[in-house]
């Protein structure tokens, strides 16, 4: 028995498990959002994005950033020695909230497969719906996403958090390859449990005014990845 523990014992050791990662409170260069991430990360700058996109084997996200409209926030340094194996946050900042209708699902979806049918890209939308999120609980619209490119760029998948604020849509997307999606998810629930927004807002009184005028939700993303596609195009 006591040969069996010991046996037991050293394939522990000998077997790390998986480590979280610590955390440190990130704020982004606009002071309109603050979040808990892994220790070391920062939001990509616009001269390492266009290093980045000279690789074609890096994420389309990493390719582009206007630090005040859309981002990638992660390990940098990693991404600059073209390491892009682990997880990142896409953010983008619209001017105004959104504005949506009861079938919202629909709507993003529809817009989503517009944005791949003109890029080559084939985006896959799974669990569409309305969630509080964050220290003050905001409702916002929570979706699960596949993109897969045209090769080399990688395929990815993300759980998109769409957060209407004061005068502001922001949109967080927690972002992974596919195959490391379930070993991340739980990280990136965690972290959005941490996130504060400078400003929310108001509740609406009623139901009926939670239906808003439509318009198309999926703008928001597909707008940036529609010029992130083209970007990386005129430099082919």
């Amino acid at each position: 028995m006591l040969r069996r523990f010991t046996a037991a014992l050293a394939f522990a050791v000998a077997v790390p498990s998986q480590q979280t990662p610590s955390l440190t409170t990130f704020r982004n260069y606009n002071q309109t959002f603050q979040i808990e991430l892994p220790t070391g990360w920062r939001q990509l700058a616009p001269n390492e994005a266009r290093r980045i996109g000279e690789d074609p084997r890096s994420p389309v996200e990493l390719r582009l950033a206007q630090p005040t409209r859309f981002y990638a926030v992660g390990p940098v340094d990693r991404w600059l020695a073209g390491d892009y194996s682990g997880p990142l946050l896409f953010v983008h900042e619209q001017a105004e909230q959104w504005h949506v209708d009861s079938d919202y699902a629909a709507t993003l979806r529809a817009s989503w497969r517009s944005h791949g049918e003109a890029n080559d890209v084939r985006h896959e939308l799974a669990d569409i719906h309305r969630e509080r999120v964050g220290t003050q609980q905001v409702e916002s619209i929570l979706a699960l996403r596949t993109s897969t490119p045209r090769p080399p760029a990688p395929a990815r998948r993300s759980l998109d958090v769409h957060a209407p604020t004061a005068r502001q849509q922001i949109t967080l997307a927690f972002t992974c390859s596919p195959d490391a999606f379930d070993r991340w998810h739980p990280e990136f629930r965690a972290w959005l449990k941490t996130v504060t927004f400078a400003r929310i807002a108001p509740e609406p009184a009623t139901l009926a005014d939670r239906l808003w005028t439509p318009v198309v939700t999926g703008a928001v993303v597909g707008v940036v990845l529609l010029l992130l596609y083209r970007h990386t195009r005129s430099r082919r």
